[in-house]
This record gives C-alpha cells, sequence and structure tokens, in this order.
C-alpha cells in the first residue's frame, strides 16, 4: 500500500508519481510507502484551499459538529492509529495512545469555543464601535516528527474552529498516522478542501507552504533554526506566523521539596518519547543539601527504564528516532564528559544485540557538569539529563535563566516564597510548580508558547484560536 496525498476531498498520488518508504527507527524496517509531493501538487493543494475558504464564507458549514464528529471518530480508531504512530515515530504504544486521546480532547475543546468580539464604548456617543475577529485566510501548518498527531491538532482544530482552511505538511518520517486522521476528518463531513494534507521535503513542500501569496499564516512547530528561516521567508509577504520552537527546560528541586515527586517528575519528564519533546526537562538544577540522593534515587529509577522496541508491553522508552539523532545525542554526552562531567548511569547505545538495527540509547544521566558543555548550552532532544548543584533558589533561577530558550521549566519546593520568586522571574512561556506536564506535554486550556529563542505565539487555549483571526474595528455613526 502507498499512502496518497489529501487535496479537496480525495486521496491522490502526487503530480511526479514519486513515493518514499518510511522505515520503523526501532529496527529499520519498512511500515509503508507515502507519495513525495511536489511545488505542483502544495500550490493545487493551497488554490483548493482559497476555494473552500471563499465558498465557507457564502455557505458556512457546522464546523464545531464537524470537529466534535471527528473526535468520536479519533477515539473509535486509537488502537489503530496508535499502531502505525508507534511504527513510524518510535515511541511506546502507551505513548502514542495518550498522543491520540490528547487529540481527540484537543478536537472536543475546539468544538465548544467560539470566537468572540466585542463592543465598546468611545468618545462620541453617537456613534457604535465594535472589534471583530475575523479569519486570517488559508494557513500553512508544518508539523515534526516527535508528536505528528497531536501537534497538528493544535493547528488544524484551532484554524478550522477560527474559520479558516488549512494545508498541512506532516514531517517526512511521520506523515502516516496523520493521513489517517485524515480520513476521518472526511468521514465527519468536512467539505472539501478545508484541510488538506501534502507530504514531502520542506525544502520544495515547505517552502512553498511558506511563500505562496495565497497563505496568510504559518504556524510551525520544530527546531529554532528551521524556524527562524520560516520567519524570514513570511516576512516577505508580512505573513502572520506562529513558532513553538525548541526548548532546554529546567527543573528546580529545592532542599524542601518533596523529593520522590520530582524525581518522578525528573524521570518522566527527561524520558518520555525518549527525550523527544519540546516540553522535555532538559537540564537539573538541584540544591547541594539533597543532591547525592537525588542522584541515587533517580539512577535507580533510571536503570530500572526497559528500553526496546515500543510495540512490546514490557517496553517504557522506546528508540530515537533517527540516525542523526542518535549521533547528535552521542556527541553531545561525549563533549560534556571530556569537559569533566561525571557520567551516572548510561551514556551509550544498548548492549542487547536484538536492538543492534534500531536507534536506541539508554537513559543517562551526567553530574559535575560544566555550564558551557553542549548538553547544558544546546537543546539535548534525547534521553540525556545533565544535573548541577546549586546553593540557593537565586542561583538556581540565574543559570537556569542563562539559555537562549525560555519555553518550560517546573520548580520543586514546599516554600511559598521560593514558589513565587521561582514563578515572577523565570524567563519561561509555562513555569510549573509541584506539577507534573500534561498527557500531552501541557495542558490544552491553557496557552503553550516561549519566551526568547522558544518561538513566537502561542498555541491552545483561547490565545491559541485568537492566534488564528484577524482583528477589524468597525464604527457605526
Amino acid at each position: 500500500m502507498t499512502y496518497k496525498l489529501f487535496v479537496n476531498g480525495e486521496f491522490t498520488e502526487s503530480s511526479t508519481r514519486e513515493t518514499y518508504d518510511v522505515r520503523n527507527p526501532a529496527n529499520g524496517t519498512k511500515v509503508d510507502s507515502v507519495s513525495k509531493g511536489s511545488v505542483e501538487d502544495t500550490r493545487a493543494a493551497i488554490d483548493y484551499a482559497y476555494e473552500a475558504l471563499n465558498r465557507e464564507k457564502k455557505s458556512p458549514s457546522n464546523i464545531p459538529r464537524i470537529l466534535q464528529v471527528t473526535s468520536e471518530l479519533v477515539r473509535q480508531s486509537e488502537t489503530e492509529l496508535a499502531t502505525i504512530m508507534t511504527l513510524e515515530q518510535g515511541k511506546t504504544l502507551l505513548e502514542s495512545r495518550g498522543e491520540i486521546k490528547f487529540f481527540a480532547h484537543t478536537l472536543e475543546y475546539y468544538a465548544g469555543m467560539k470566537v468572540r468580539g466585542s463592543q465598546v464604548r468611545i468618545s462620541d456617543s453617537s456613534k457604535i464601535a465594535m472589534v471583530e475577529k475575523d479569519p486570517v485566510g488559508v494557513v500553512a501548518g508544518i508539523v515534526p516528527w516527535n508528536n505528528p498527531i497531536l501537534l497538528m491538532g493544535a493547528k488544524v482544530s484551532a484554524s478550522l474552529a477560527a474559520g479558516n482552511s488549512i494545508v498541512v505538511k506532516p514531517a517526512s518520517t511521520t506523515p502516516l498516522s496523520t493521513l489517517k486522521v485524515a480520513e476521518l476528518f472526511s468521514k465527519a463531513g468536512l467539505p472539501k478542501g478545508l484541510l488538506n494534507y501534502v507530504t514531502g521535503p520542506g525544502e520544495t513542500v515547505g517552502e512553498e507552504l511558506v511563500t505562496n501569496p495565497k497563505t496568510r499564516k504559518v504556524s510551525f512547530t520544530g527546531e529554532t533554526a528551521t524556524g527562524k528561516r520560516i520567519m524570514e521567508l513570511a516576512s516577505r509577504q508580512l505573513k502572520r506566523v506562529t513558532l513553538e520552537l525548541g526548548g532546554s527546560n529546567p527543573i528546580i528541586v529545592s532542599d524542601d521539596a518533596d523529593l520522590d515527586a520530582a524525581i518522578g517528575a525528573a524521570l518522566n519528564g527527561r524520558f518520555r518519547n525518549c527525550g523527544q519533546g519540546c516540553m522535555c526537562v532538559k537540564r537539573a538544577y538541584v540544591f547541594e543539601q539533597i543532591a547525592s540522593k537525588f542522584v541515587e534515587k533517580l539512577k535507580e529509577k533510571a536503570q530500572a527504564i526497559v528500553v526496546g522496541d515500543g510495540m512490546k508491553p514490557e517496553t517504557t522508552m522506546g528508540p530515537l528516532h533517527s540516525k542523526n539523532q542518535l549521533q547528535k545525542v552521542s556527541s553531545q554526552v561525549s563533549e560534556t564528559l571530556e569537559r569533566g562531567g561525571e557520567l551516572i548511569t548510561g551514556g551509550h547505545r544498548p548492549d542487547d544485540p536484538d536492538l543492534s538495527n534500531g536507534f536506541f540509547y539508554l537513559p543517562t544521566l551526567v553530574t559535575n557538569v560544566d555550564e558551557n558543555s553542549r548538553l547544558v548550552s544546546e537543546e539535548c532532544f534525547g534521553p540525556a539529563l545533565p544535573i548541577i548543584t546549586v546553593a540557593s533558589m537565586d542561583e538556581a533561577i540565574e543559570q537556569a535563566n542563562d539559555s537562549i530558550y525560555g519555553l518550560g521549566a517546573s520548580v520543586w519546593t514546599k516554600d511559598l516564597g521560593r514558589a513565587k520568586k521561582a514563578a515572577q522571574e523565570l524567563e519561561a512561556g509555562t513555569v510549573l510548580i509541584n506539577s507534573l506536564y500534561g498527557a500531552g506535554g501541557w495542558e490544552i486550556e491553557v496557552p503553550m508558547g516561549g519566551f526568547k529563542q522558544s518561538g513566537i505565539g502561542r498555541e491552545y487555549g483561547i490565545e491559541g484560536l485568537e492566534s488564528y483571526t484577524e482583528t477589524k474595528t468597525v464604527i457605526m455613526g
């Protein structure tokens, strides 16, 4: 079977008839083939999205009902979607199921949300002033490989709920589960052209989506370097952009913290999805009074993680997604050790010969870390955690903020004053106090995004919906 592009409500081959294989990162085997979209295919999808948008202005569909029905179909298809996702992405079936559930909830959330304007009193009482929210137009949604359905869901649900049409480019390595979702939208009755999927390389499909004059907004989730390129291209036509980019999220563990809870947060926050999440914990700052106990207990739990094929029920951490990811994480750990870091556990591929064909890497902890080492200064998108001891909350916050990123942060303390200080001073879009991230990495009802080079704009919450609108002022005399 070859998965096809989804354009104007139909599955179709690419104009070039080219295809490529999607492979399982756990063993290198072929999962399936998919059509390789071209610039021409992308333009056609954008044209259909533009036509559908104009058609909807004249005869709007019941988008809330369609989103709700799609949510129900997603829940019914959970096992199939999760299986495909695990095969193409590598994460465990449990993690894939969690992602599907989060996507279904996203659809329900935006099905129940309405775009709202307002009436404003102005100085001239003889006039009426209103602030309206109009759809922004055709949206380009560019989705990464680490959470392919979850992150697609934020863009598609909010975009459709705000009255837009959208063309989605899934990551080249994880398009299959996303294309399965297209079937469900179609089955739910979504009008043709409002939602389109074009698979293919970023340098062709992605760049056409960003530069085509008919797309008015670009929503991108991915690495910071690519986000900068998208922003540069989009700026030439002053397109609206939402960029959810990299993060090097700190966890701060105070000496008065509930240690077991903090360790559980560090373990889950660092090693879920093999550490491949923008909101994953990337750096740990631990008060020196409890550092040795923290490291000892975290080491014990990290060594108990079962690394293996995500399709096996006993597996609790799957492989890295690609050879490039494996090489990068390996080099980040090696460089940090060369700078004097002390390896506590992990730091290499598993010895099990049954895992030799996959991109596996053991859960890794490193202490005595040089603050200029790559595990600290860069985003580590893999299962390696640098642990740095600090003397105070002031020192922890200062070091946590010493980063080009500002996506997420978490703090564990029973001291209300310390918690308040951290919440106010940490430079991050999301700050958690004695709390784990939600099932998808955050909570859907609140906005998610970053400070500094972690991005521009917000997804989720009412802010996420409004980012897909334009604000219009109407004054009537």
